[in-house]
């Protein structure tokens, strides 16, 4: 099936500044029927899913992707890639993806409507589902985590730095990439991009990409940090519709899930709870950036498999 595209910019308010970029693919039949909503991870942009987005498209769905303030097309310069803003950072992010859920469902308001986010787009979509959750038919959660040792250190350490040099790039950048990449050390290609992808080819095309990899400031790693804690909190699906379908995706040799764990550890959690509709698919040897793996077609046809369970 052929696809259709449409580029944009919204904003909450009409005086907003930069305004957020956004895409939205389609089947060129306009035979829609469903809508999915992709909400990207830290230090890249949406034009890296377009792939994925197109995939989703020639099967029938209506995809809208988006840029993050602070990210890809969301800025007003370049320099500003890597901050968000001083006021209400983490409000801000989990208000922009609601803005975009309802500029989807106003384009395609009689079909069921799923999200999908990954990385630090899955901790938003999380923070999202605590607000929104009865408007979705189902959620994707890729490459996401549980609960972080440490974590109210971080928090209040970005807490400060954030008042004191809320633009300043922070070393944390490289401890970041420290932490994540220590189990593969061994890779013969070692670099800083190994802990994203098994793929040579995807890591290559991450590296050489303007818009991607730009380091974080103080500012954004506090807005992470504290949508992170609002994600993964021993409660936070308490406002979830416990029979909303959850499907988690990962590698398993992914270190933001724990190599599996954080992403057990969430699922098992969520079963106790009382959610009816929790599936989940680790695969084997795989990393962070599990839909650009080289079995990337593999991925995307079990998602869309799960999609159209639930349809």
């Amino acid at each position: 099936m052929q696809t259709l595209q449409q580029s944009g910019y919204l904003s909450q308010n009409t005086n907003d500044q930069p305004k957020l970029f956004y895409n939205l693919f389609y089947p060129e039949t306009n035979e829609v029927k469903a809508t999915l909503q992709i909400i990207h991870g830290m230090q890249e942009h949406s034009g890296r899913y377009s792939e994925i987005a197109e995939y989703f498209a020639s099967h029938g769905l209506a995809v809208l992707t988006y840029d993050h303030l602070g990210h890809g097309k969301s800025v007003n310069e370049k320099k500003d890639i890597g901050f968000f803003q001083l006021d209400q950072p983490d409000k801000k992010l989990i208000n922009d993806a609601a803005m975009m859920n309802d500029h989807l469902i106003s384009q395609y308001p009689d079909v069921p409507h799923f999200i999908l986010g990954h990385s630090m787009g899955s901790f938003v979509t999380r923070c999202l589902l605590q607000k929104i959750g009865n408007q979705f038919t189902g959620a994707i959660i890729v490459g996401t985590g549980g609960s972080l040792t440490g974590l109210s250190v971080l928090n209040g350490y970005f807490s400060l730095a954030n008042r004191i040099a809320p633009h300043q790039k922070t070393f944390f950048n490289s401890l970041f990439n420290f932490v994540n990449n220590s189990h593969f050390k061994k890779d013969e290609n070692f670099s800083d991009t190994s802990w994203l992808s098994l793929s040579q080819a995807n890591r290559d095309t991450f590296s050489q990409d303007e818009l991607s990899g730009v380091p974080f400031t103080n500012n954004a790693f506090y807005t992470l940090f504290k949508i992170y804690k609002r994600a993964t909190k021993r409660n936070w699906a308490s406002n979830v519709p416990k029979s909303l379908p959850l499907l988690f995706v990962s590698g398993q040799n992914d270190p933001i899930g724990n190599f599996g764990k954080g992403v057990m550890q969430t699922v098992n959690n969520l079963k106790q709870d009382g959610f009816n509709n929790v599936d989940y698919k680790i695969y084997p040897d795989m990393r962070h950036e599990i839909m650009n793996e080289e079995i990337r077609e593999e991925v995307l046809n079990g998602i869309y498999g799960w999609i159209s369970k639930n349809i």
